[in-house]
């Protein structure tokens, strides 16, 4: 288990920061509550999967099918994220949850901004 002690621990920041350390603790400890659900074969396909997602949407974006601003290319890119997510779980690989976890937020947040400026 991850402890952090610092002279912010009494600030909000610091206290979500410590929460989401102990998740990823707990759920990459071994046998993980990942393990409990893929195995090494689903891992390496979600890992494909996600990795074909990512180069699917750079691929539609540099050849101009999507752009910047449609909800499909950050679809895509939800999608690499969960499957490296889970692949990089499995493998206790941790940058790389770390890595696809954001970029995953990164763009269910476009995704936000986009529905935003159409309903607004």
């Amino acid at each position: 288990m991850i402890l952090l002690t610092s002279p912010l621990s009494n600030h909000p920041i610091q206290s979500l920061i410590t929460v989401f350390l102990i998740f990823i603790d707990h759920l990459m400890a071994p046998p993980g509550l990942i393990l409990l659900f893929i195995g090494k074969n689903t891992s390496a396909l979600l890992g494909w999967a996600g990795s074909i997602a990512y180069l699917l949407a750079y691929l539609l974006l540099s050849l101009n099918k999507v752009k910047q601003d449609h909800k499909a290319y950050h679809y895509l890119n939800i999608a690499g994220a969960i499957g490296l997510t889970l692949n990089a779980i499995f493998l206790q690989d941790y940058p790389n949850v770390i890595v696809n976890i954001a970029w995953g937020v990164i763009a269910l947040t476009a995704i936000l901004t986009i529905v935003r400026k159409k309903q607004g």
